[in-house]
Order: C-alpha cells, then sequence, then structure tokens
C-alpha cells in the first residue's frame, strides 16, 4: 500500500510541474502581447492627434473642387517647329529655328447642348492671346454660336497652318480672321455646310466701333462622290480709319493709307477635289490620305475708303497632292495676288509696297506616325510694282504634330 502510495504522489508531481511551467510561459507571452497593444494605442494616439490638426487646418482653409464634379476638359493642340532660310528681305535671312505654329485648346461640354471652346496661341514660344473663345448651343436644326470664333471665309482659312496645311506655306491671299459675335452654324439637308454670323467689328473688339454691321456667310455643298464646292461672302460694314478689317488678305487688315473711313468686301468661290464632305482635309492625322487632292480658289476684294483712293483687288491658286506611297506624299501650289492699277500695299509681308505678288511652293512630306510628320518645302517668292524687288525665297524643314 505504501508503494502504491508514493507511486501516485510521483506521478502527480510530475503531471503538476509541466503544467505549472506551461502556465508561466502563457503569462508571459499575455504580458509580451499587452505591451505591444499598449505600444500600438500610443502610435495611434499621436496619429489621431495629427488627423484632428490636419481637420483644423481644413476647416480654416476654404476647399477647391469641381465645378462639375465627373466632367472633363478635353485637351488637344498642335505645334509645327523647324529650321528656315530665306532670302535677304525675307523673315529668316540667317537660317533661324522657330515655333512658328503652336495652338492649345480646350473643349468643355457641361450639358448635351452647349458646348464651350478655348483656344491658346503660344505661337514663337510666345503666350499670345485667345483665337477664339465662344460656346455653341445646339437648336433641333442649327447651332446657335457666341463669342470669338474663326470667321468661316473660304476653304484654305482652316488649315492656314504649316501642321494641317498639305504644305509649310499657305497661299499668298491668306484669308483669316477672327471677331466677336453671333453666328448660325450647321448643315441644309444634313450635308450643305453654312454659316451666317454677325460681329462686332476687328478681332477681340467688344463693342461695336461704328453703326457699320459686318456679316459674313458660306454655303458649301457636295458635287458629286469626291467634289466640293463653296462660296463665301464677307462685308465689315463701315470702321474707321484706325480700326482694322476682322478678315486679312495676304496679311493686310489696314485701312488704305489717308482715308478716314472704310469698308472691305469679300467673295471667294472654292472647288475641291477628294477633301472631304466638308472640302476640309487636314493634313494631321493621316488617316486614309487620298491619292491624289486637287484645290482651285479664285476671289475678289474690295476696300472702298473714304478720303482716299480704293484699294480692290483679286487672288487665286490652284493645289494639288499626291500621294507616293503610304508614308511619302508631293505636295503643289501656285498662288497670285494683283490689286488694281496704281495701287500698292505691303502684300504678304512684302518689306515694300507692291502691286502684285506671286508664289510657288513645291513640298515633301514624310508621316511618321498618325500624327507626326516631316515636312520640306521651298517657296518661290516674285513681286512686281515696287520700288525694288526683295529677295523673299524660302525654305522650311520640321517637324508637324498634333496630340
Amino acid at each position: 500500500m505504501r508503494v502504491r502510495a508514493l507511486v501516485a504522489l510521483l506521478a502527480v508531481l510530475l503531471i503538476g510541474v509541466p503544467a505549472f511551467a506551461q502556465s508561466q510561459d502563457d503569462l508571459r507571452a499575455e504580458i509580451e502581447s499587452i505591451k505591444k497593444q499598449l505600444s500600438q494605442m500610443e502610435e495611434l494616439k499621436t496619429r489621431l492627434a495629427d488627423l484632428e490638426k490636419k481637420l483644423d487646418e481644413q476647416k480654416a482653409t476654404p476647399s477647391v473642387s469641381a465645378g462639375f464634379p465627373g466632367e472633363k476638359v478635353k485637351i488637344d493642340g498642335r505645334i509645327f517647329t523647324g529650321v528656315f532660310d530665306s532670302g535677304d528681305q525675307g523673315n529668316s535671312p540667317n537660317w533661324s529655328t522657330d515655333i512658328n505654329d503652336a495652338k492649345l485648346r480646350l473643349t468643355f461640354s457641361p450639358s448635351a447642348n452647349v458646348t464651350i471652346v478655348n483656344r491658346l496661341s503660344t505661337t514663337g514660344a510666345k503666350c499670345a492671346d485667345f483665337d477664339y473663345f465662344y460656346l455653341d448651343y445646339a437648336l433641333p436644326k442649327t447651332t446657335l454660336r457666341i463669342g470669338q470664333r474663326k470667321l468661316d471665309v473660304g476653304q484654305e482659312t482652316w488649315t492656314d497652318n504649316p501642321v494641317e496645311n498639305m504644305l509649310v506655306t499657305t497661299a499668298v491671299s491668306h484669308i483669316s480672321g477672327y471677331a466677336t459675335g453671333i453666328a448660325l452654324v450647321g448643315k441644309l439637308g444634313g450635308s450643305a455646310p453654312y454659316e451666317i454670323g454677325f460681329m462686332n467689328g476687328a478681332r477681340g473688339v467688344m463693342a461695336r466701333p461704328t453703326s457699320g454691321l459686318p456679316i459674313n456667310m458660306k454655303i458649301g455643298t457636295p458635287l458629286g462622290s469626291n467634289a466640293f464646292g463653296s462660296l463665301s461672302y464677307f462685308n465689315s460694314g463701315k470702321i474707321g480709319a484706325n480700326d482694322k478689317s476682322a478678315v486679312s488678305i495676304a496679311e493686310i487688315a489696314d485701312a488704305p493709307a489717308g482715308s478716314t473711313e472704310w469698308k472691305r468686301s469679300i467673295w471667294e468661290l472654292d472647288l475641291r477635289y477628294n477633301y472631304g464632305n466638308t472640302g476640309i482635309r487636314p493634313l494631321i492625322p493621316t488617316g486614309d490620305l487620298p491619292r491624289i487632292m486637287l484645290g482651285a480658289t479664285y476671289g475678289a476684294f474690295g476696300d472702298n475708303a473714304v478720303g482716299a483712293p480704293d484699294r480692290d483687288g483679286k487672288y487665286w491658286f490652284v493645289e494639288s497632292l499626291y500621294s507616293v506611297n503610304n508614308r511619302l506624299y508631293a505636295a503643289a501650289r501656285y498662288s497670285a495676288v494683283d490689286l488694281d492699277d496704281s495701287i500698292f500695299a505691303a502684300l504678304g509681308k512684302s518689306p515694300v509696297a507692291v502691286n502684285s505678288y506671286r508664289r510657288t511652293s513645291i513640298g515633301l512630306g514624310y508621316r511618321l506616325t498618325n500624327l507626326t510628320d516631316l515636312k520640306t518645302e521651298y517657296s518661290f517668292n516674285d513681286t512686281s510694282g515696287g520700288s525694288l524687288k526683295p529677295s523673299l525665297n524660302q525654305w522650311a524643314i520640321g517637324l508637324a504634330t498634333k496630340f
């Protein structure tokens, strides 16, 4: 009996000692866990204090948020940068590097029938001003355009830059203009684009300087499957001698010398082949560029002056493009501007007043990508009637791209 009791007591002792030791390990582990949690709590307290401090700072500062959450402003633009060399009286007589075209456009649609468009000019790496800033309001049959817009006069005016034009230079006539006003824009019968617009006067004028009401009208129509024709008209109304016409011709927008009041009128007829159903075909983006493109323009203008001789003239040009393959293309244009007899002006930025100006441009383009072309051109420039014949021929080579 004593032996059995001794064995039982020994067994109890052998089993109880490990259990007691195990209990101490659990206690130590729990103690360490609590210490760790206390450390984390201290970190959380510090983090909480920092967040509360930031919240107090934000309450003291007005918050900035989008006016229309979820809506986005669309941004696109273009740039041409290259090297230019001209005759002694030209713009670049010593091989100059220039960014001679750079635009940045922002488009925002706050609702289904309202679109706001704003384009900034940064040509020459300078922040110049806004080309246009207008609002389009879509109506059932037309669009109402209000603000400063590009005037729809002729076809080349929509590609009068070295990025979208088939050549680096434009026709010597170069019709272009911006003005603040109102216009109706749309398509008659769904296929004939038109614009009927009124404006305050010259570009940037917010209050009409005279009682004259400038107006522009244009109607275009497809002619068969690949041809397009359009007729444009512009009348500046009576404007003062110091006021510029909203539309320039051959880089001239000023009044005839010596006039006290004047008025400009323009009409232009355009025919295009393989320029699309609006007669406008930017070279970039490339897309499916046709094998052959042909264009012809004829127009006339009259600058009726008070107190000075009228300055009337005619202009015309023909142009063509041929795609050698899916990357290489060649283009050419011949353009002319003629003033009436005994009338002179600095046509095409000529350094001397001339009576007529001729420009022949030939060029090559190579499509690096759908949005980037390498372009080169040589233009022959010839004037007549001036006190001298300025040397204006020009080489140009550069990169044209859109984004």
